[in-house]
């Protein structure tokens, strides 16, 4: 590749944009789903940069796609930088967003201002309601990564992790229908709900033992009824569901869905059951892109830890399902927790600027070493291939 300057100086000359994207985020957090203040000043940002962006694109609110001009119609493979970048309700950017939207904006800067013939056509895309709407699953099903060899992002934390392992994730809000009638005086003419919830929560415990490893079922009652003389003639449970897999989770979901199936047939209740959330899936693991991205934090002086295990979801995980996905998690030199008050304080201090400096770097490196050594996304793209298609 022929550089046009150094990308160590592409790298210096565009941070200061990104601690002012890092500061404006910071000062204006919105939470998962009302991105629109967040989205029309990033989209400002990338059009006085020189993009084209579109916004929204596939029809999902405060989502945006940005490309240089003069990447249109050039036959190489394409990468999408992810840019993530809804807050947490009350507690502001205690998941990073902000540090690692500026970092995947000043990425893809840099590399068009170093690179004049970068074999990759690189591309922005905005990807809003993360944490509660899963927007990137409704993207992935309108075709938005189909035509991508692979995608990258960041995620900000206490530890630098090559990548981590998270748990595919599901819901299921269960709903019985009975009869009301007075438990005194006519009790034989009620159906009581209640008594579908309460064998639902039995049926899964007696599941619970003949579960897969990884597995995991929880829940609660939402309604019960009204009063104590009255037979509940409606009643409700909402649990969560997790597993290691997609595949795990689509078949635990079904196990669940047939306990309170059967539940209402020997109960004599009505029966409806609603999904909330979209399923979410794991983050497809990879050797071969971990010891990759090992070695680049290990050049760096970042000093990684091997991968590891968070117990919560997230909507990456289903695009890499579709496409290989680069998500190292960056420390930001601070021991705070996500979704802690602190991790959203540390975003404003040096935390937040220490996490996107050292995210800019490690995804830069990502790239360019795949850009210089092709063989390696291939490798990555077969492993990718194998656990996708594993039964």
């Amino acid at each position: 590749m022929k550089e046009r300057r150094s990308i160590d100086q592409a790298i210096a000359d565009y941070l200061p944009l990104g601690y002012q994207i890092l500061d404006w985020m910071n000062e204006h957090p919105e939470p998962s789903g009302n991105e629109k203040k967040t989205v029309a000043f990033l989209v400002k940002t990338l059009k006085e940069n020189g993009y084209q962006v579109t916004s929204p694109i596939k029809r999902i609110k405060h989502s945006f796609w940005a490309r240089r001009a003069t990447d249109q119609n050039q036959n190489k493979p394409k990468v999408a930088i992810l840019c993530e970048y809804d807050a947490i309700e009350e507690q502001g950017h205690s998941l990073g967003h902000s540090a690692s939207c500026a970092a995947s904006i000043v990425c893809a800067l840099a590399l068009e201002a170093a690179y004049e013939d970068f074999p990759f056509q690189v591309e922005l895309i905005g990807t809003p309601n993360e944490e509660v709407g899963g927007a990137k699953i409704a993207m992935l099903a309108k075709g938005m990564f189909d035509s991508y060899a692979f995608a990258i992002l960041t995620q900000m934390g206490p530890h630098n992790y090559p990548c981590f392992k998270t748990v595919a994730a599901s819901d299921l809000y269960v709903h019985y229908y009975g009869k009301s009638a007075h438990v005194s005086i006519n009790p034989w003419e009620g159906i009581n709900a209640l008594n579908g919830v309460q064998l639902f929560f039995h049926a899964l415990d007696m599941l619970r033992p003949q579960l897969e490893p990884g597995c995991q079922i929880s829940g609660i009652i939402t309604e019960g009824g009204k009063i104590p003389n009255a037979i509940p003639e409606q009643a409700s449970a909402y649990v969560y569901l997790r597993a290691n897999r997609y595949q795990q989770i689509l078949k635990l979901k079904e196990r669940v869905e047939n306990c309170a199936r059967g539940c209402a047939i020997a109960t004599e209740n009505q029966f409806m059951n609603e999904q909330l959330n979209p399923t979410y899936a794991e983050i497809v693991p990879n050797a071969v892109m971990e010891q990759m991205v090992f070695d680049i934090m290990t050049q760096l002086g970042l000093t990684p830890d091997k991968q590891h295990v968070l117990t919560y979801s997230t909507d990456v995980g289903n695009v890499s399902l579709s496409i290989p996905v680069f998500c190292p998690m960056i420390s930001i030199g601070k021991a705070d927790a996500l979704y802690s008050q602190e991790f959203a304080q540390d975003m404003k201090a040096e935390g937040g600027r220490f996490g996107m400096k050292n995210a800019i770097l490690v995804m830069v490196h990502i790239l360019v070493t795949l850009a210089d050594h092709p063989k390696q996304l291939q490798k990555i793209q077969d492993e990718h291939e194998a656990y996708v298609n594993r039964k």
